[in-house]
């Protein structure tokens, strides 16, 4: 069997997704499968998954609504409507700050970022978060939860935080706000930096992994970052190849020898129901593909084309 027609054969989101990004064909999945399952959880009442907005890992409303996201929702869903704005009343007022001494994380802020903009939703709150995070990036061009910290305040970037605030950026452009457009773009360009000077996964100081995370495929990858995320972004974002993806890229070569990536490892914390069952990962496969469209697309065309044992 071949690798596409392997993924064509799961839900139909990684139907929809393989159709538009591998395929390059159009393909509506009606909010069906996965997004249907999580709809039906949704507490109408409440306005929100798993009896809170954030704190409840992974089932509350924030996580809940990135993963939905992912899976391209239709963004005028009233549930994803209604739920978003109702997490975007509770992590942000006061211009993010949360207390005395106290500001919004700052990769709260971004997912939150990335959650309004793909709504569409108009509010000028989602300008302040955008002042907020420009007013805060790191000199190395990257960004911290930890900058206002009052233990231990931090004056580098993190990937994780890094991560989270260029998805959100890239968001804003995609779904068409413009304020201080020149600037997110600006600042973006150093956080894209701040990465590939890493290598997308490497130590300044040591040369060697962060952690050994960061070269393992994850989905849902939450707040987390590793170095597939990071490629999926620049490939979702068009942006030109550049020599120091190299040995992440090499890892995606690797992994996707046997004809499909794993599931990969799972962060603790309670879910709504598991997406997939065995060791097989479609999402992860799809993900390792579209990176490999992106950037290696020899490799890829000799992938897809290839005969794999799926059992």
């Amino acid at each position: 069997m071949h690798i596409i027609d392997w993924l064509l054969e799961g839900d139909i989101v990684i139907q929809y997704l393989t159709s538009k990004y591998l395929l390059n064909r159009s393909f509506n999945h009606n909010d069906g499968g996965y997004i249907a399952k999580y709809l039906e959880l949704y507490d109408a009442d409440l306005r929100e998954w798993g009896g809170s907005i954030y704190s409840h890992k992974w089932v509350s409303s924030t996580y809940t609504l990135l993963e939905l996201k992912y899976m391209e929702i239709s963004p005028n869903n009233l549930c994803y409507q209604d739920a978003t704005k109702k997490v975007l009343n509770d992590l942000w007022n006061n211009h993010g700050k949360i207390s005395k001494t106290r500001y919004q994380d700052m990769c709260m802020s971004a997912m939150l970022l990335s959650l309004v903009c793909y709504g569409k939703i108009k509010d000028d709150r989602i300008n302040e978060i955008a002042d907020y995070i420009l007013s805060h990036q790191m000199e190395d061009g990257g960004w911290n939860c930890a900058w206002d910290s009052a233990h231990n305040r931090s004056t580098v970037g993190s990937v994780h935080t890094t991560i989270s605030v260029l998805e959100a950026f890239a968001d804003y452009k995609k779904y068409g706000y413009d304020y201080r457009l020149d600037e997110i773009e600006k600042q973006a360009a150093l956080g894209h930096e701040y990465l590939l000077s890493r290598k997308l996964f490497k130590s300044l100081k040591t040369g060697e992994a962060i952690h050994q995370d960061m070269i393992r495929f994850h989905y849902p990858c939450r707040w987390k970052y590793d170095c597939f995320r990071a490629l999926e972004y620049f490939a979702h974002i068009g942006y030109p190849y550049d020599s120091r993806m190299l040995e992440s890229l090499n890892l995606v070569r690797d992994a996707l020898k046997k004809g499909y990536i794993n599931k990969g490892k799972s962060y603790p914390g309670k879910i709504h129901f598991p997406l997939e069952s065995g060791t097989k990962g479609r999402f992860n496969t799809f993900r390792a593909l579209l990176i490999l469209k992106q950037y290696d697309n020899k490799a890829y065309q000799e992938v897809v084309s290839a005969d794999f044992l799926y059992t």
